[in-house]
């Protein structure tokens, strides 16, 4: 595949003089590398899945696992947020995130687990693969996971400017047995309104209202409002950047359904299948909520 680069203006070829004689300076390379590199790793498909479990307290099992992606080792595009960055700058998202989705899939077929499985996939996927959903069920049959098994975990990071095309994009995938997650809620502006309107079965809370609540009375109340609201309208929440024991507790404490972070376990090739012995320990307990009402506002 060949790249050619318009030069700009009166710009010279890199190594060449300008009108003056003067050498101009070799342009930044850096973007073609990172594209370079981006498209071999899509056409090589060299991508990495890891697994990171999500406790489920009330049972103190496992309840399920997120599908992650690495980028190969050594690569410059190892760290997801440098590989998706890079996808999207060069119009590459969507292929990404679908060899992704099989990757992922394929991988943890093999690793024969059975809890739940959250797969990352953008709005703008949903969309695209639409009219491809009894194809995509087939092939995660095949693997020999049952479609029920799968949570479609709906990232925030495009903007979904046709919400009624949306929800009947997704409602096809529900349709198919697929359960439906709304991922960091607390992030982007429009996440509540979402959750309004597609009715996921699960919400993931922004780690930013996770970490630190032991020591917040913010937001511990963030939280449990949260939980009332997820009460009512028949979601389960999802505390994510869970790293603390004094965290966990409140969480405990709060009655929200499930925990993921450092604390239960790091996302890796080959997952644990229990959770810290320590961690198992705190379930069974129970303490008087830290925060049981907010202080009066003082008026004047």
């Amino acid at each position: 595949m060949t790249f050619k680069t318009k030069p700009s203006g009166n710009a010279a070829a890199p190594g060449s003089e300008d009108a003056g004689g003067r050498a101009s300076r070799p342009r930044d390379n850096t973007r073609f590398r990172e594209l370079e590199e981006l498209l071999r790793i899509i056409e090589t498909r060299s991508v990495q899945p890891v697994f990171q479990p999500i406790l489920a307290f009330g049972t103190g099992e496992i309840l399920a696992y997120e599908g992650l992606i690495r980028g190969p080792d050594g690569s410059p595009l190892h760290t997801p947020t440098k590989l998706f960055d890079a996808a999207t700058r060069a119009g590459q998202l969507i292929e990404l995130n679908m060899l992704c989705a099989l990757k992922v899939v394929r991988q943890y077929a093999r690793l024969g687990l059975q809890q739940q499985l959250f797969l990352n996939v953008t709005p703008q996927t949903v969309l695209d693969v639409r009219d491809d959903v009894q194809r995509i069920s087939r092939f995660i049959r095949d693997c020999g996971i049952d479609i029920a098994q799968v949570t479609i975990e709906l990232t925030e990071s495009q903007y979904i400017s046709d919400r009624s095309i949306f929800r009947d994009a997704l409602m096809l995938f529900r349709k198919a047995g697929f359960r439906v997650a709304l991922d960091d809620l607390g992030e982007g502006f429009s996440s509540l309104r979402l959750w309004s309107e597609l009715q996921p079965d699960f919400v993931k809370i922004d780690m930013h209202f996770v970490q630190g609540v032991s020591a917040d009375e913010v937001k511990y109340h963030f939280l449990k409002s949260l939980q009332h609201i997820a009460e009512g309208c028949g979601s389960s929440l999802v505390a994510e950047g869970v790293e603390t024991m004094a965290d966990f507790c409140i969480l405990r404490d709060l009655g929200i359904d499930n925990a993921q972070g450092f604390l239960i376990g790091r996302a890796a090739k080959q997952p644990v299948k229990r959770i810290p012995g320590e961690v198992s320990e705190l379930i069974g307990t129970g303490s008087a909520p830290l925060f049981p009402q907010a202080a009066p506002r003082q008026e004047g």
